[in-house]
């Protein structure tokens, strides 16, 4: 639970308990015309309930419950909690003698005495046994958001894992077009070999990162590309259009990686033309992603599109920029399109 909602809770705790007090006395003024234990002044009645319940409240609060009973320490608990309210309770009535009784020269009688310690203790106690529940429930409370933080990040181990491996049919392939090329055309297999050399590098160091420079992003996006090219000789098999300026900004890597491999993975015939098209546009801090890619259903008639990589690819989205992205995912009878805004300069202001 955050510092400041706890903080009103306490203030909002002590304040109900002043008023309950103060109402408490001006009931019973009404009734029996004398204040609560025998003083008719609201401000020292108050002053000195407060400071008892403070004693007893913060006492089991801060040490008994944390320290005693968090560690299952229950008898040393129930002993030392009747202690401190003791205790409290006899400070509390030493300061009344000292500090009212001695001013208007009464000496007060033994029963008032009693009558005042074991009030005293009381509230000690009823504050202190408050103080216990309030601090369970905010155990409690911070438990539930740690394990809520904790399956969260789980989930995060896991995209990472998904994400940084490498298709090993991607790599492979490559690797033989590149091996054919040599021959044919070293300078072209050295420049493919050099984007495959960029693209690892990325996938062992930069995807460990939370977030990275959305250059880099773009980078590693058109290295995969620029390699799935080489295994056709259609050049319009794909088409790229990656416009605005990425201005400083930063993302978490690999965030449409599952959305452009799907589509290498289902695209139609590598003679079509247009059969995969990624468009990213840069936009005042938002980024806007379009992926969209041509099967033919009468080849694959039950080609479904939203398989693992995808659904955690969701799920990512979710997990790292809840409410500031919007996903659209259409599918039709031969072409399926993804469309994801995230608006990230708005998300890096929320998250800071």
């Amino acid at each position: 639970m955050k510092k400041p909602i706890i903080v009103l809770l306490h203030i909002g705790y002590w304040l109900m308990y002043l008023f309950l007090f103060g109402f408490l006395y001006f009931i019973s003024h009404t009734i029996t015309g004398r204040g609560i234990f025998f003083i008719e002044d609201l401000q020292v009645i108050l002053l000195f309930v407060f400071l008892t319940g403070i004693m007893g409240f913060y006492t089991f609060y801060f040490w008994l419950t944390p320290g005693l009973l968090a560690k299952k320490k229950f008898f040393l608990f129930t002993v030392l909690g009747i202690g401190v309210s003791i205790a409290a309770g006899l400070i509390s009535t030493l300061l009344v003698n000292l500090g009212i009784y001695s001013l208007i020269s009464i000496i007060p009688e033994t029963k008032e005495q009693i009558s005042l310690l074991a009030g005293f203790i009381f509230l000690a106690l009823i504050n202190g046994i408050l103080g216990t529940i309030i601090r369970g429930f905010i155990t409690w409370y911070s438990e539930i958001r740690l394990k809520d933080m904790l399956e969260k990040k789980n989930l995060q181990t896991e995209l990472s894992l998904l994400k940084a491996r490498l298709d090993p049919h991607f790599l492979f392939n490559t690797l033989n077009n590149i091996d054919i090329l040599i021959e044919e055309d070293a300078k072209s297999a050295s420049m493919y070999l050099q984007k495959l050399s960029g693209i690892m590098r990325f996938v062992l160091y930069e995807t460990q990162l939370e977030r990275i420079e959305l250059a880099k992003e773009l980078d590693y996006i058109e290295k995969y590309i620029g390699l799935q090219k080489i295994r056709t000789q259609n050049k319009e098999y794909v088409q790229v259009n990656i416009t605005g300026s990425a201005n400083k900004l930063q993302i978490a890597p690999m965030l449409f990686a599952p959305f452009i491999e799907n589509a290498f993975k289902h695209s139609a015939n590598k003679r079509v033309k247009d059969a995969i098209t990624v468009r990213i546009a840069i936009t005042d801090g938002d980024i806007h992603f379009t992926c969209m890619n041509v099967f033919d259903s009468t080849t694959y008639p039950d080609a479904d599109q939203n398989g693992l990589g995808i659904t955690l690819a969701k799920q990512r989205l979710d997990l790292l920029y809840k409410d500031h992205y919007q996903l659209e995912i259409r599918q039709t009878a031969n072409t399926f399109n993804v469309q994801c805004t995230i608006r990230l300069k708005a998300h890096e202001l929320h998250h800071h």
